[in-house]
């Protein structure tokens, strides 16, 4: 499916050659143990450069995707300032913010 998006190295260095106030990081797939992860390395390329080039970072990640795993780890929890999820995260919101980050919750 085409989404319109770019990722990869070209679209990393992009990004590395400005500043970021904010930003908001989108996950398929993230857990307590490995953090966020991604089924792409050009998608790990760009949120990682992404990270690197923004004050404070949020993750946008709702409960359909918590707890499950990809081949390539983007970040962990700690390295996050916000995580903003929804109410179907409720018993992992405590442990979440535990590794650092914010915990909101949209309802």
């Amino acid at each position: 499916m085409a989404s319109g998006s770019s990722s990869g190295p070209l679209a990393a260095r992009t990004v590395g050659a400005i500043n970021l106030d904010l930003a908001f990081l989108s996950a398929g797939s993230w857990d307590l143990s490995h953090g966020v992860t991604s089924f792409s390395t050009d998608k790990v390329l760009l949120k990682q450069a992404v990270m690197a080039a923004a004050g404070s970072v949020a993750l946008l990640g709702d409960s359909t995707k918590w707890g499950t795993v990809e081949r390539f780890n983007v970040t962990t929890l700690d390295r996050l300032d916000t995580v903003v999820t929804d109410a179907g995260l409720p018993s992992a919101v405590d442990r979440i913010a535990e590794e650092g980050p914010t915990v909101l919750r949209a309802d």
